[in-house]
């Protein structure tokens, strides 16, 4: 026999892992799908741009406000007395002022064009593609099958060579999360470190992604990324009080004010976000009821810190998905959806080794036989 059976039970958690363990995942795994199954998870936990949304340049709802505000920043105007104006005129919140997006995207966009911005976003993406395959190229251990799981990455970043999609904050944001954990290495986090200080500038919601790997340092014992990290967070809650400060100098009592972030749509709501943002959108939607908790097996069996890292936080955004989007805020998912389904590589070979260790310990699991037809020894 080659060497193969050893490395892949290198990398694969679950071999060798207990009969009783083996059951214990697997019957969470089968409640995870027949709940997602029974649970309504459909597109109908989605609620897309409506009939009487706003419509801007043949676009409609966010996409239109977003571009109208680009287009006011264009021609001059200050971007947060665009946003204000636009906000009102619209009938969205200005209330509290995390209503209001950065203005990091309407800048760059303002200055090299929507089509610059969806250049620059494929461009982005492209690079997040080929650093992942890379990644999963030179890990150690991995079967040579798992540079293929790049390719699910593609799949699902469809959204970036969309005009109107690339000015939705979460694409680009998304795009840079996954860069950014091709590029992670807990003892050198500074490149991953970066590009999340460009995505964080985008979206604050990328913020749990930046602490969580904060954590990973802190347990690491890595006091300079750990202080890195600290200045990391320091330095956005110093640009989080300047956005602060500059929302209220342009709002008013009479401004509309959010109705808040208290979704609490649980597995089915989180299913159907992922599914609405996924490239598995055109497919019915009980597809993502079988493959997410496929996807998140795949990455608990993996054992690298790279998984570890992406496990948390793929759980740590179904969490805030599950119990604080709305339904207008299916959008959130875009950050995490990208290295969702990477998992879905891993996930047969978890099974397999699930099942074997469910056998007796007296029967033996089917091998696959050798090249010339016969078992090997």
């Amino acid at each position: 026999m080659t060497g193969s059976a050893p490395v892949m039970a290198g990398w694969n958690r679950f071999s060798g892992v207990s009969r009783s363990a083996a059951a214990a995942v697997l019957a969470l795994l089968a409640a995870l799908m027949l709940f997602g199954l029974t649970s309504g998870a459909s597109g109908d936990q989605v609620t897309p741009a409506g009939p009487n949304a706003m419509r801007a340049a043949g676009m409609v709802g966010d996409h239109a406000l977003y571009a109208r505000i680009v287009h006011r920043v264009e021609a001059g105007e200050p971007y947060y007395a665009a946003v204000a104006a636009e906000h009102r005129a619209n009938h969205y919140p200005l209330k509290p002022f995390v209503t209001v997006r950065l203005p990091t995207l309407a800048t760059i966009f303002s200055a090299i064009g929507l089509q610059g911005g969806t250049l620059l976003v494929t461009a982005t993406g492209i690079a997040a593609i080929l650093t992942w395959r890379r990644r999963l190229m030179t890990e150690p251990g991995l079967p040579a099958y798992a540079r293929f799981a790049a390719l699910l990455i593609a799949f699902n970043l469809s959204q970036i060579v969309v005009r109107e999609w690339v000015l939705i904050h979460e694409v680009l944001a998304g795009v840079l999360i996954t860069l950014a954990l091709a590029l992670y290495r807990p003892a050198r986090p500074w490149a991953a470190m970066a590009v999340l200080a460009i995505a964080v500038a985008i979206r604050e919601t990328v913020l749990p992604v930046a602490m969580l790997l904060g954590c990973f340092a802190l347990l690491d014992r890595n006091w300079r990324a750990v202080g890195a990290w600290l200045a990391f967070g320091l330095s956005f809650l110093v640009i989080l009080a300047l956005h602060m400060s500059a929302v209220a100098a342009v709002t008013t009592p009479a401004d509309l004010a959010s109705p808040g972030w208290n979704g609490l749509g649980g597995w089915a709501s989180y299913l159907s976000f992922v599914h609405f943002t996924s490239g598995f959108r055109f497919l019915p939607a009980w597809v993502a009821a079988l493959l997410v908790p496929l996807a998140l097996l795949g990455w608990a069996a993996w054992r690298s810190r790279l998984a570890i890292a992406v496990l948390s936080i793929q759980l740590a955004f179904a969490l805030l998905l599950m119990l604080f989007a709305r339904s207008n805020n299916f959008y959130w998912a875009m950050l995490v959806v990208p290295t969702l389904f990477v998992g879905l590589a891993f996930a047969p070979a978890a099974l397999t080794a699930l099942l074997r260790a469910l056998k007796p310990s007296g029967l033996p699991f089917p091998r696959q036989p050798s090249k010339a037809g016969r078992p090997p020894p």
